[in-house]
């Protein structure tokens, strides 16, 4: 028997986790955090509870209620947890939240398969990251150990760490009797990915999130001209964007953002996301047409930096940019009145890498030639304009979705108010979405003809239907067997 079963991404956007079992073999694809449900309850002054995660968050809906898939340490404090996995991988299409999130539940002995991108990613999110971020590495939590001075008293163990078995997609990876094929795709984060999956009861196809409109666009179709080979019976298929027409481009927005640029007399600001490197890349020439150069904050720079070490190419390299050093904690970097350890004690392990490269910049040389900088400051680091001091005639450009709940209206309304604090409104909007329009999805499938579609990661899937194909549509626990 083969079967599809959606525990996230029914009538919402984002929150994958989708089951596929196979005669014996069980797997999901992705296992991601659904924002949507996680903003009905929580907040960052209401937290949840870290000994009861797998409790509360199966009460919540946030997780699946499924036994022989999460980790014992945590699972423990809810119900006794099986000596061995149930499940036998995880198929990460990429490394976003909305699919990556909740792989931190997740047993060690449960494999991730991801591509090299995607593993780079999670590894800087363990390291940069707030919150419960432990996908390639976990640690073991509510374990004791004796005290180091008096080992007849008991302490908190906190340095036990199980490595998770992180598997690097080749062009066919074998799971059981399952065969994945894996195929880059062009999205708003690297190291995407679609699939066709052989099973016993036909070939399955999941497109993970993927556009046709960004810098590797000639990725995604040809995935979709191999997947067409394959003559799949379903195909499971994001449609965040199925009811919109408009696909305007990454190399476009470059072009804009050129434009945009050239008269500017001061500072010129930037927000974009974080781990978007395409969107850098368009900043990047942008910034060096009009003879300035592009500076990131050291999250990102690191970033850059475990990519190379990863050996993931097609994404900016650290010397092309410079990087922004702010003052933290006691504010005392650079400050000879203080020792070098004790202006270090502001910054992170991972930060020390970054405050003496060559290309570091502080907020002084920033604003002593603003015109030789395009500057990224998004909304948390606003505060840093205190430092910088944009002149008359700066601007402000947000690369970033236009807000599209009430708490995203909150934080523009409050970012705003910085933006008039320093004279940068009106600011300058223009973004390339991530995601395929409804056009690109109808033609997509089209070309690949499966005789039956799930729609998935969409708001609207019911828009489907006017596309010429067979659409299922399934609630959150219903299974869809295919034989």
């Amino acid at each position: 028997m083969t079967s599809i079963t959606l525990h996230g991404a029914a009538g919402e956007i984002g929150g994958n986790k989708i089951l596929l079992e196979d005669k014996d073999t069980k797997i999901f694809l992705d296992f991601g955090l659904s924002f949507g449900k996680w903003g009905n309850y929580f907040t960052p002054y209401l937290q949840p509870r870290k000994w009861s995660y797998i409790n509360d968050f199966i009460k919540l809906g946030l997780l699946p209620d499924l036994e022989g898939l999460y980790r014992a340490d945590y699972e423990n404090r809810y119900r006794t947890s099986k000596p061995d996995p149930e499940y036998d991988g995880i198929i990460l299409s990429h490394p976003h939240l909305d699919h990556a999130g909740h792989i931190s539940f997740v047993r060690a002995d449960i494999p991730v398969h991801c591509s090299m991108g995607g593993k780079a990613i999670l590894e800087v999110l363990e390291e940069t990251g707030t919150g419960f971020n432990e996908y390639t590495q976990l640690k073991e939590a509510f374990k004791l150990r004796p005290y180091t001075k008096d080992p007849t008293k008991m302490t908190r163990d906190n340095d036990s760490v199980t490595e998770r078995k992180m598997n690097i997609f080749t062009n066919k990876t074998k799971i059981n009797n399952l065969t994945v094929h894996s195929f880059p795709v062009d999205h708003s984060i690297c190291g995407a990915n679609s699939f066709v999956i052989e099973t016993s009861a036909g070939n399955i196809v999941y497109t993970g999130d993927i556009r046709f409109h960004g810098r590797r666009s000639n990725y995604s179709h040809f995935f979709v001209e191999k997947a067409t080979e394959f003559e799949p019976v379903l195909m499971i298929s994001e449609g965040t964007r199925v009811s919109e027409r408009n696909s305007f481009g990454e190399l476009e927005l470059e072009r804009d953002l050129k434009s945009l640029m050239s008269d500017v007399k001061g500072l010129v600001i930037v927000n974009f996301p974080v781990r978007d490197t395409d969107r850098m890349r368009s900043f990047i020439e942008a910034a060096k047409t009009v003879g300035r150069k592009l500076v990131i904050n050291m999250k990102q720079a690191y970033t850059l930096s475990v990519l190379e070490r990863n050996g993931v190419s097609e994404v900016p390299r650290s010397d092309e940019v410079e990087i922004y050093i702010p003052k933290k904690g006691w504010g005392v970097l650079n400050n000879d009145d203080y020792p070098r350890n004790v202006q270090l004690r502001d910054y992170l392990k991972w930060e020390e890498e970054m405050l003496n490269k060559s290309n570091a910049v502080t907020a002084e040389e920033i604003r002593e030639n603003p015109r030789d900088y395009v500057f990224r400051c998004d909304f948390f680091e606003l505060k840093y304009l205190f430092d910088v001091q944009p002149p008359e005639g700066s601007i402000y450009i947000r690369s970033v979705t236009e807000p599209i709940d009430e708490e995203m209206e909150i934080e523009k309304e409050k970012a705003d108010n910085w933006l008039n604090k320093f004279n940068l409104l009106p600011y300058k909007q223009i973004h390339c979405s991530g995601h395929a329009s409804g056009a690109e999805i109808q033609d997509m499938i089209q070309k690949i003809a499966p005789k039956r579609v799930i729609p998935i990661h969409t708001e609207k899937p019911a828009e489907f239907r006017s596309f010429d194909a067979e659409i299922i549509l399934k609630g959150l626990g219903e299974k869809y067997l295919l034989s």
